[in-house]
């Protein structure tokens, strides 16, 4: 007996030894560089394009070579393959499109046409447009996580689903803004759990981002603290999973989060976040996560609040974010502009440099600055 007790004692010494170092092992990756592709213009534009075009699976390769040129900075690519919708056949929820009447269709612009039969087209061919460069990605050496708009708010036909569909109770707007939905009901977060966990276990992917900063709105109602707990119990459970399903590969899977802004014109602050239902301060310290994100909805802001996340959150790496669009004029960034942006979030102390919608200057026919993808992963960076 007294052998047990002290077998007990000594495992249970040497977990609270070695968990505190399997724990920095997880968060030490490198991750100079991280680049989100939208789940959009990576499947219907490419170098030269000049706006929607047929796409091969060389194409969806070559995007991943784009950014991984000898002396680029890139470490960790992130492939946008949901957005209310799936990008990808789904048994869980709706393909991007599969719901549209053909008087629908007919609407369409062209880009959103051409992306719809670019999907279906490689869905009828058996390719996988997502396995397809995740398999690139592997072979230039790059993680490669999936990213998850937590609550897109885009609208249009082709971004319609069933679940939206047939629970109008869980809508998050009345009337209608866009396609959300509301966390705050158990059966939004078991649906999104369930769309997750499909996506990880048809990916041979390296983990997942949640984008709960597109849109930043995931709930109608409650207090701050009901928001919180909610959220907390799902980005819990999705820990779970991962776990489970890293021990099935023999690798942890990564849980990454871009918190959510208090509104559309400010950047992410912890306080604003957690209005929203986000606590990524606490989040990191459960070791649910492994990095936090800091960005602004969509425009590209060069005072970017990173030093106050960073003195916040200790346990995991916290990268500052860069748009592609300047809000002043609307043009996609210069080289000089990501340079100046870059140069500010590394003061901050950040971890890393975060590149949101790089590829999508092509839907306006400007190519991506790639030339900056071997300046800016580094505090030398020079404007």
């Amino acid at each position: 007996m007294r052998g047990s007790v002290f077998s007990i004692l000594v495992a249970a010494l040497l977990a609270a030894i070695v968990s505190p170092v399997t724990a920095q092992q997880k968060s030490a990756r490198q991750r100079r560089i991280l680049v989100n592709y939208d789940g959009g213009s990576t499947l219907y534009s490419r170098k030269g394009s000049q706006g929607p075009i047929r796409l091969t699976a060389e194409d969806l390769r070559e995007a991943i070579r784009e950014v991984s040129f000898s002396g680029s900075q890139v470490d960790t690519v992130l492939l946008c393959v949901y957005a209310q919708v799936t990008y990808y056949p789904t048994r869980v929820g709706t393909m991007l499109g599969s719901l549209a009447t053909p008087e629908q269709k007919k609407k369409w612009p062209a880009n959103t046409r051409q992306w719809v039969a670019n999907l279906n087209h490689f869905t009828k061919q058996r390719i996988d447009p997502w396995a397809v460069m995740i398999a690139e990605a592997k072979r230039q050496k790059r993680e490669v996580l999936l990213s998850f708009r937590m609550n897109d708010g885009h609208d249009g036909t082709h971004l319609e689903t069933r679940f939206w569909r047939t629970h109008k109770q869980f809508h998050c707007f009345d009337p209608d803004q866009g396609h959300t939905l509301d966390y705050g009901h158990k059966e939004v977060r078991d649906h999104v759990f369930l769309l997750i966990q499909e996506a990880v276990r048809r990916y041979d992917c390296d983990g997942i981002e949640l984008d709960f900063n597109r849109f930043p709105i995931l709930f109608k109602g409650g207090t701050t603290t009901e928001r919180i707990v909610k959220m907390n119990g799902f980005v819990r459970r999705l820990r779970g999973m991962l776990d489970a399903e890293g021990k099935k590969r023999k690798r942890h899977l990564v849980l990454g989060v871009r918190p959510p802004t208090e509104n559309y014109d400010v950047p992410a602050t912890y306080q604003g976040s957690r209005k929203v239902g986000c606590d990524p301060v606490a989040w990191a310290r459960n070791g649910w996560i492994d990095f936090v994100t800091v960005s602004r909805f969509l425009s590209v802001t060069f005072d970017l609040p990173v030093a106050p996340w960073k003195k916040l959150i200790t346990e995991v790496p916290v990268y500052g974010c860069i748009e592609i669009v300047d809000k002043k004029n609307g043009a996609a960034l210069t080289p000089r502009q990501y340079r100046r942006a870059a140069q500010h979030i590394w003061s901050e102390k950040a971890d890393g440099i975060y590149l949101f919608n790089f590829l999508i200057t092509r839907e306006g026919s400007t190519e991506p600055a790639f030339e900056v993808l071997n300046q800016i992963g580094s505090p030398n960076v020079v404007e």
